[in-house]
């Protein structure tokens, strides 16, 4: 017997008209129950479905995703050029007077609780920020 196509397996179980045993093979058979089964499970209603807000909500997520990665790449940036001007600034003083290179260094050591300060201030305040824009209202 020839192999059922998907025109007609649709068609059998459209009319109701299911053949007998002996004149399906097997891989028809199974094609059969396949199709019974999709039918069945398409023809009943989802369980829970998805809220309005979806795709809306999964659109927000990704957002927000983009956007926090972007402000830690922000603020790494920012505290590099923060430790890469300070280098700069000690390097060119260096190679113009050794004594003002020397006399930088020694004022950044002993301000150093200070600079670590203000570091630490603005990785706070744009942790804060982050987590006041995160918050939904």
């Amino acid at each position: 017997m020839k192999e059922l196509d998907d025109d007609e397996l649709q068609e059998l179980l459209n009319n109701g008209l299911v053949p007998d045993n002996k004149t399906l093979s097997e891989d028809d058979r199974g094609d059969l129950l396949a199709y019974q089964n999709l039918f069945t499970t398409l023809g009943t209603e989802p369980e829970r479905g998805l809220p309005m807000s979806f795709a809306a909500n999964v659109r927000r997520k990704l957002q927000e995703q983009i956007n926090r990665k972007s402000d830690l790449r922000f603020n790494l940036i920012a505290l590099s050029i923060f430790v890469v001007g300070l280098t700069l600034a000690y390097g060119l003083l260096s190679v113009i007077s050794p004594e003002s290179g020397d006399m930088f260094l020694n004022a950044v050591i002993s301000f150093k609780w200070l600079l670590g300060i203000l570091i630490v201030g603005f990785i706070a305040f744009l942790f804060i920020d982050q987590r006041l824009v995160k918050r939904s209202y």
